[in-house]
């Protein structure tokens, strides 16, 4: 029986060899693991930048291409606005993510020219139709900008202590307002 046995074993391996092998491979598994869900999870947060970037770019094409004066428009808030936030609205509940908190006729602030929804979870949307960016000669041109935050739980400080708080993935789009 003893030499069936060495002769399934691969020429030069002892039998404590193969135990350092399994020692070697169990101590760098763990390892493994965190760099894999690692890039996981920053793949995760990296698709939510994307989906948040494309629902602020929805909404400010909408709110650039439309005055903020319109006689149809009931309510407080102009209806671009409301478009704009409904927009970003059905973006992100299509993306798969929960915007059921923003309510597009009533933001949680409202200046003359800045509209603020924010939702218990961290995320928010602002709209800010007054902003101007510097243009050719150095003259102002009226803007818009939005900026949209949603939170994001990373999924390793799941394991961590006192790393609870998600973190907020924000993006911003400025364009040119082409209706004034």
């Amino acid at each position: 029986m003893p030499m069936i046995r060495s002769r399934l074993r691969p020429p030069g391996v002892s039998s404590s060899s193969r135990g350092a092998e399994l020692l070697e491979f169990a101590l760098v598994l763990p390892f493994l693991l965190v760099l894999l869900v690692g890039i996981w999870d920053f793949g995760a947060a990296f698709a939510l930048k994307q989906k948040t970037t494309n629902a602020a770019r929805e909404a400010a094409r909408i709110v650039v291409s439309t005055s903020l004066t319109d006689a149809s428009c009931t309510s407080i808030t102009p209806c671009s606005i409301v478009a704009a936030a409904n927009a970003v609205i059905q973006y992100l509940n299509n993306a798969g993510l929960n915007a059921s908190c923003i309510s597009p006729g009533s933001p949680t602030s409202s200046s003359e020219l800045t509209w603020t929804y924010s939702c218990s979870n961290g995320a928010s949307l602002v709209i800010n139709r007054g902003y101007a960016v510097a243009g050719a000669g150095g003259s102002l041109v009226p803007s818009t900008q939005v900026v949209l935050s949603y939170p994001y739980q990373w999924w390793l400080a799941r394991f961590l202590p006192g790393y609870r708080t998600p973190a907020l993935v924000k993006t911003q789009v400025i364009m040119a307002n082409l209706v004034y």
